[in-house]
C-alpha cells in the first residue's frame, strides 16, 4: 500500500491509529477506514515501523 493512501498517528499511551484514505475517480469516495493497534496486537509492530518511517520522511 502506498504511503499517500494512509496516515498513522500515535497516542500518548502508545496506541496507533491507522487511517486508510478513501478515493474514487468518480468523486464519490467512501468514508476513510480507521483501525487501532495496541502494543500486544499481532500487527502492532508492522504499523509501528511504518509510523516511524512515515515520520522520518517528513
Amino acid at each position: 500500500m502506498e504511503v499517500e493512501h494512509y496516515s498513522i498517528d500515535r497516542k500518548s499511551n502508545g496506541v496507533l491509529i491507522v487511517r486508510v484514505h478513501s478515493w474514487d475517480s468518480e468523486g464519490q469516495p467512501l468514508p476513510d477506514a480507521v483501525f487501532t493497534f495496541r502494543p500486544n496486537d499481532p500487527q502492532y509492530e508492522i504499523w509501528s515501523k511504518r509510523f516511524f518511517e512515515q515520520n522520518s520522511t517528513r
